[in-house]
């Protein structure tokens, strides 16, 4: 359950905007089968993906873009206005177009935003806000308008990524865009059970920024692990994802992807991620010089001793920008001889975490 911190998608969809409701409780298969669905739940179709998890406060379930009035209706999250209007209010440094909700003196009063990448056929969205005491009420969606499967052969895919970053013990909220590239081999695997491609990626150059545009700060590559599509409806679930901490090449933030190809010889791809993992890693670098003195004496002179850890941890907690440079060693008597002199580092860690929920949207590279 999401927590309260202040009181203060597309046209391709077939799901009413803004009334809560779903006129659907079945989901068909390719087949013609049906899978009965629990309410509210928007994936009907394999052609329109939702990140759909109400237990996880992920209940966004329906998106739809006007592109007459450059606006998204968005339903299912609560406090962003009884309409559920977001305007395209800026875009990122890369241009990636910024939508915010509508807000009065009395409605919309958490502000929300949403991130909208769009192609010749697909559409994604990835919206939520940053004035919860949690990550609070979120989603993403990604659709298509036609898909077909070439007949065999390896593709690489280029393009875009944007996402929304929010905390587990704070408010706040960062916008995140990349750069995507995914590898798509369409026989990889002898037919099983209608699975026979297979896809891996990347996302690079993600940059995360405050919704004002401020404190652009670089993090680590995302890999997108290995998954396997079904061939006859361009889709595929539950792939893994994860980014990996500077100091110790561990897993910094681990997740799931899931989405589709789209158009005429799957000429471009579409998906959604979420992710979890502490908020930030920074590393600070200090100077340790060992030294003795005629006399005998010796000693040791840190960068360390001229800060205070303390002071740095309430720093990146606050959301901060440890420094960069190494930071001098003090202490070192006149007339000592150096012995050693080196530089160290020190990993500092947030207190608290981060969800990052994000969509891209890549074209075929044409040879």
């Amino acid at each position: 359950m999401s927590r309260l911190l202040v009181a203060a998608v597309t046209g391709f969809t077939l799901l009413a905007a803004c009334d809560g409701t779903n006129p659907f409780m079945t989901a068909t298969a390719p087949d013609g089968s049906t899978e009965p669905l629990e309410p509210g739940d928007p994936n009907t179709t394999v052609s329109s993906k939702f990140l759909w998890d109400p237990a996880r406060s992920l209940t966004m379930n329906s998106v739809v873009y006007d592109e007459a009035t450059d606006t998204l209706t968005i339903n299912n999250l609560p406090f962003d206005g009884p309409d559920g209007k977001y305007d395209h209010v800026a875009d990122a440094p890369d241009g990636t177009p910024i939508y915010a909700s509508r807000q009065t003196s009395t409605t919309g009063l958490l502000k929300h935003y949403a991130l909208f990448l769009r192609s010749d056929y697909i559409e994604a969205t990835a919206a939520g806000s940053g004035d919860w005491g949690d990550y609070g009420n979120a989603g993403a969606n990604v659709n298509r308008s036609s898909f077909s499967l070439p007949s065999s052969g390896e593709y690489v895919y280029v393009g875009d990524y944007a996402g929304l970053r929010t905390f587990d013990e704070k408010g706040g909220i960062e916008l995140v865009t990349g750069d995507m590239e995914l590898i798509l081999d369409i026989l990889d695997f002898d037919p099983l059970n209608g699975i026979q491609g297979d896809i891996i990626g990347t996302i690079t150059n993600r940059t995360r920024v405050n919704v004002d545009g401020t404190d652009d700060r670089d993090l680590p590559d995302v890999y997108l692990k290995e998954v396997s599509f079904d061939s006859s409806t361009g889709v595929f679930e539950g792939g893994a994802v994860e980014s990996y901490r500077p100091d110790n090449g561990d897993p910094w933030s681990t997740g799931t992807y899931d989405g589709m190809l789209a158009g005429p010889d799957a000429a471009e791809v579409g998906a959604y991620l979420i992710m979890e993992g502490l908020a930030d890693i920074q590393i600070i670098s200090y100077q340790v010089v060992d030294w003795t003195l005629p006399d005998g004496s010796s000693g040791t002179a840190s960068g360390l001793d001229t800060i205070d850890a303390d002071a740095f941890q309430d720093l990146i907690n606050a959301g901060g920008t440890l420094p960069t440079g190494v930071i001098a060693a003090v202490g070192v008597p006149a007339g000592a001889t150096i012995v050693s002199d080196t530089v160290e580092t020190q990993t500092f860690e947030t207190e608290y975490k981060a969800q990052e929920i994000g969509v891209l949207v890549g074209d075929q590279v044409i040879p």
